[in-house]
């Protein structure tokens, strides 16, 4: 962390990025570190990058992502393993600093921190803050702890390891409420048990592979986002027979489908980078351009699991 602290102190811009489609460590993450750099340095320009329409802003307070002024910058980018995949523009800033968790396939950084065996990138900058003893305002805690929570899927993930509990419990030491996240997370409503009906009755199989499809139209019907709908995908979850689960949404204004895949035991990371996507190795994301691809995904995902 001290490097890192020592080149923020080298610039007076400092533009903070993430990946695109972003879930809860993007902007666990991004956030976490935008609140706790604005109270260590209340003199510096701090600004967030990124599209910010996302269903899951809801999850935290109204925030100024703030405005890039024409000086030297200093891009701190999260959670974002290739620089394909980083929201916005980048070209403006002098110097570049990684920090991510995926498996290192572009270390696009002038200084990378990068640790595929940590279960988020919200855990390593907390381990970060952790190791200079930084006080950690509430709002960047709450942020970093559902960051956390997100990508190890409430720690059920075989990323979880002592330093993801060692993290959650210097957030907790902040005196975060976790009662209060974790029902601003998981609390239902008639409208999710609608999807859920849908999901049950419209689901398809094979073998070992189980996935659904919300349409355009299927969306619609049943009032919800894209977003929304790929955040179902752990309803096919938890059942024997299957070993891989995916929600696969129609992205009309892109003109593409959009995969979220999980596994139980089964690296699917390969995979889903063949589809324009990638991830982790239980849980990734990939990109069909025509739903014919959807019967070659399922194949190649079959011959993985039948090893």
């Amino acid at each position: 962390m001290r490097e890192i602290l020592k080149k923020i102190n080298e610039y007076n811009q400092i533009i903070l990025y993430r990946h695109v489609n972003p879930d809860l460590d993007a902007f666990g993450s991004q956030f976490g570190l935008y609140w706790t750099l604005k109270s260590l340095f209340k003199e510096k320009n701090i600004v967030l990058e990124g599209n910010m329409d996302s269903d899951l802003l809801r999850y935290y307070p109204s925030f100024d992502k703030g405005t890039i002024h024409n000086e030297r910058s200093l891009a701190i980018v999260l959670d974002t393993a290739n620089k394909e995949r980083i929201d916005g523009h980048i070209e403006c800033c002098d110097e570049i600093i990684k920090i991510d968790h995926h498996v290192v396939v572009d270390s696009y950084g002038n200084i990378n921190r990068e640790n595929e065996t940590a279960s988020s990138c919200s855990e390593i900058i907390t381990l970060l803050f952790k190791q200079e003893n930084i006080t950690i305002p509430m709002n960047a805690a709450n942020a970093l702890y559902l960051g956390i929570v997100g990508d190890s899927n409430r720690f059920l993930y075989s990323s979880t390891s002592t330093s993801t509990f060692e993290a959650a419990s210097y957030l907790l030491a902040s005196g975060i409420d976790i009662n209060a996240l974790y029902q601003s997370l998981y609390m239902k409503t008639k409208k999710d048990l609608e999807v859920v009906k849908y999901i049950y009755n419209h689901y398809q199989s094979k073998g070992k592979i189980a996935w659904f499809y919300l349409s355009d139209n299927d969306l619609k019907e049943l009032h919800i986002t894209r977003e929304q709908g790929s955040q179902f995908v752990n309803t096919l979850a938890n059942y024997e027979e299957f070993c891989v689960w995916m929600a696969v949404t129609e992205n009309k204004e892109n003109s593409c489908f959009r995969v979220s895949i999980r596994s139980r035991n089964t690296d699917i990371r390969e995979i889903a980078s063949r589809f324009h996507g990638g991830g982790h190795a239980f849980a990734s994301g990939a990109t069909l351009y025509s739903l014919d691809e959807l019967e070659e995904l399922v194949r190649q995902l079959e011959v993985k699991v039948n090893g």
